[in-house]
């Protein structure tokens, strides 16, 4: 009697654990064990960004002037939603600077890189790591474009990026980056071109030390490059000021009409970098490409690691400066 009863019941549990090994083999379309939820997915193909009309490196001049060349970017994951070939971001950086030339009093726009064909040459990039939204932490993608041939000392390289970051913006005197998933950004189209006309201040080199109400960077405003006197506008301590010995942005090369006596923020810039100490390769090769008419006293004596240039970076980076970038 118990060894017939153990059988049974051997054999009752083992119907039992069948049925339900059957029912999770239906649920789970073959999988038995270790099963991944849902919907998950555990593997993808590789992403192809190739797509016609778009172009990852920038294309032939139009002329040899100084320009602003822009990049949609992703990271190594990213959405894409084709901001550079859907005509959405042409669109918008060309009305970007309708408004430029309407802060200027109409008098000048930003020299923008055009095709050959005519339409705005926006570049592709996607990074080979995630997005990180860390504080000033975006000389990575400063060092992958210069990687990809992004370097060329006449033009700024502002990239429009599919990825949040704790910052509306950031720009240096060589590259810049608008970041469309940043609280602050993307509301829409009137707060992409503000952000962006902001950080483009940044890239002719404002605020400079010698600006009044300069704010590290910033000023105490009305400006657009105001953080805490914000309005829409320049500023008189920017644009056509009478502040002897100090740039003033109508005389940046990036500007057209040209003015007549042009500065290049680049040069000046990476040279005050060298300066303070704080250049890459100790040297950018700018020490003889100071303008003598700017002799403001801010200039003559400046405090140590107070400038920063990334201009050549891909040529002195180390790759523990990036181990925060996954």
């Amino acid at each position: 009697m118990i060894v017939v009863y153990r059988n049974s019941m051997k054999k009752y549990y083992i119907l039992i654990l069948f049925f339900l090994l059957m029912i999770n083999v239906k649920a789970n379309a073959g999988c038995v064990f270790n099963c991944a939820e849902e919907n998950v997915i555990t593997s993808s193909e590789p992403i192809n960004d190739e797509i016609e009309g778009r172009y990852f490196e920038d294309q032939p001049d139009v002329n040899d002037d100084y320009q602003i060349h822009f990049i949609y970017m992703l990271d190594k994951d990213g959405k894409d939603n084709k901001l550079d070939i859907n005509g959405q971001m042409e669109k918008e950086l060309l009305e970007l600077n309708e408004e430029m030339f309407k802060l200027t009093g109409n008098k000048q726009k930003y020299k923008f890189d055009y095709r050959e064909d005519g339409k705005l040459d926006i570049s592709f990039v996607r990074l080979d790591k995630k997005g990180t939204k860390k504080g000033w932490n975006n000389n990575y993608p400063d060092y992958f474009i210069q990687k990809l041939g992004f370097n060329n000392p006449k033009k700024l390289y502002f990239s429009w990026v599919d990825f949040n970051h704790r910052d509306g913006g950031q720009m240096g005197v060589h590259s810049g980056y608008t970041f469309l998933l940043n609280q602050h950004v993307k509301g829409g189209k009137e707060e992409r071109i503000q952000i962006t006309l902001h950080e483009l201040l940044h890239g002719q080199g404002f605020s400079w030390k010698c600006t009044k109400g300069d704010q590290g960077g910033h000023v105490g405003g009305p400006s657009i490059l105001s953080n805490d006197n914000w309005a829409y506008k320049l500023g008189k301590m920017i644009y056509d000021h009478d502040n002897e010995g100090c740039p003033d942005l109508k005389d940046s090369v990036y500007l057209t009409p040209t003015s007549d006596d042009p500065y290049d923020p680049l040069p000046m810039v990476c040279h005050l970098a060298e300066r303070s100490g704080r250049a890459h390769g100790n040297s950018y090769g700018f020490e003889n490409q100071w303008p003598e008419k700017y002799n403001h006293k801010k200039f003559k004596k400046i405090k140590k690691k107070s400038y920063w240039c990334t201009y050549k970076l891909a040529e002195f980076a180390q790759p523990n400066w990036f181990r925060e970038w996954k």
